[in-house]
């Protein structure tokens, strides 16, 4: 079991994010020719595209998982329907973006809006619904290769083309978007033979409306749900754009969530290769191996943010040449330390994702993106990043926990979580990280070593 999560989390969640971590070691080399003011500009349009993405599929990528699931032998004729469905709304969704890109686009940016509003838009026009189809069908059936031909390829194609465009051509932020634009292009075209001509999954243009108003139902509460990302995450410098702060601050902020990223990306590797697994469980009546299964997610992520966390310092010195941006590392301990809440989330949403309660499911992601948004409102004005940092974290512990306390989740859940002690232990940690973090290096080397030791030998027993 233990094998097969750490195999799948490697092809079928780290392969996607093959780009994005490539991407975070060119920064010393990227650094050198990218400034604060670069930064700032690419992070306050990415707030924005971000937000506008749980749109772009209208919450029709947890359907398709759940057909799968439920609807084994008839699944194909169901996904056929959406994906016509999607073929649609792909044309519309980007004519909304762009006009929503036309408005917020910076100044500084004003001389290029028209290539950044092209590039962010096309490469989901034609091949947007087909990668969705494809992307699902290989990651539900756990085949890996076909996935990691696929990532690996784009994602040197992005790395080559923003180092030319960027270092070599000096095309600043715009180089980013032209190497976005490449790679995510080569990336959804590749599924259109496969899906198309040879698993014979053509989309039904002429879908029954019956059958999609059947699964919007499903799928629009999860619109919210997804929302929430964009409520914790690129909300925030939506609020410091709202506030005028400073362009070298929001270029700051930027680049601690961009590496922030980096172990997010890892961690909902992990979530992905683990989703199937758990999901077959509870269809098998199996919930106690679920349980050990969101047990051993939670031990490599309190490993993973960690360690992390305890060599920040070193971390940024490493990969940042600019001086302005490597002092950022404090505020990054929170904002990896907020991931732990993920592996309990998880627990608690693939009760509510089985049995299509996607309602109540609400109260808890979006609720959380709630408290986000209106603790940057509150915080950013006195405390700037200190303040982006703090509200995620609060909003993270809310998101992680409280599904415990729903009545649904209750009802319908065989075992029990220890969520309170697992919730001490997360703010424990996260306190911990920031003592350890400013020791001497052989004090790091020792606590580092005997916390992941101690933690792969509790995932060795939770696996027998």
């Amino acid at each position: 079991m233990l094998k097969k999560l750490f195999t799948n989390t490697l092809f079928f969640g780290l392969a996607p994010y093959a780009s994005k971590i490539i991407s975070v070691f060119l920064l010393p080399v990227m650094t050198q020719y990218l400034t604060a003011t670069d930064y700032g500009i690419a992070g306050t349009i990415d707030a924005y595209t971000q937000g506008l993405t749980a749109l772009s599929t209208l919450g029709f990528t947890t359907v398709l998982s759940v057909i799968f699931f439920r609807s084994k032998f008839q699944y194909k004729i169901l996904w056929r329907e959406i994906y016509g469905f999607l073929q649609y709304w792909m044309v519309l969704f980007a004519l909304l973006q762009g006009i929503i890109l036309y408005f917020i686009i910076p100044e500084e940016a004003a001389d290029n809006k028209w290539w950044i509003i092209l590039l962010t838009n096309f490469s989901n026009v034609f091949f947007g619904a087909t990668a969705i189809i494809g992307n699902s069908y290989y990651v539900l059936n756990m085949k890996a290769l076909p996935v990691v031909i696929r990532t690996m390829i784009a994602g040197i194609v992005t790395v080559f083309a923003n180092y030319l465009l960027v270092v070599h051509f000096r095309l600043g932020y715009l180089g980013w978007y032209v190497g976005s634009f490449i790679g995510t292009f080569i990336m959804n075209a590749s599924y259109w033979y496969t899906v198309n001509i040879q698993l014979k999954l053509t989309p039904i243009m002429n879908f029954k409306r019956r059958t999609i108003f059947k699964y919007l139902k499903v799928s629009l509460p999860t619109v919210p749900h997804y929302y929430t990302s964009f409520l914790m995450n690129a909300s925030s410098k939506v609020v410091m754009n709202a506030y005028s702060c400073p362009i070298n601050t929001l270029g700051q902020a930027n680049i601690v969530l961009q590496i922030g990223g980096l172990l997010d990306s890892w961690i909902a590797a992990i979530n992905q290769a683990i989703n199937p697994m758990t999901l077959t469980e509870i269809r098998e009546r199996n919930e106690l191996k679920a349980r050990s299964l969101i047990y051993i997610y939670l031990g490599l992520t309190y490993v993973c943010t960690f360690l992390f966390a305890v060599w920040s310092k070193e971390i940024f010195s490493l990969l940042i040449s600019n001086a302005e941006l490597a002092a950022t590392y404090p505020y990054i301990i929170l904002f990896v330390m907020a991931l732990n809440y993920r592996p309990m989330y998880v627990a608690v949403t693939n009760i509510f994702f089985y049995y299509e309660n996607t309602t109540t499911l609400l109260k808890v992601t979006f609720i959380s993106g709630l408290i986000a948004l209106g603790l940057y409102c509150l915080l950013i004005p006195f405390y700037s990043i200190w303040g982006v940092m703090v509200g995620y974290y609060i909003a993270a512990i809310y998101m992680g926990y409280s599904g415990f306390f729903t009545r649904f989740f209750r009802s319908k859940s065989k075992v029990e979580y220890p969520f309170k002690v697992i919730l001490l232990l997360h703010v424990t940690l996260t306190i911990v990280a920031y003592v350890i973090v400013e020791c001497p290096v052989p004090v790091k080397l020792l606590v580092s070593l005997l916390f992941a030791v101690s933690v792969l030998w509790i995932i060795k027993k939770q696996k027998k």
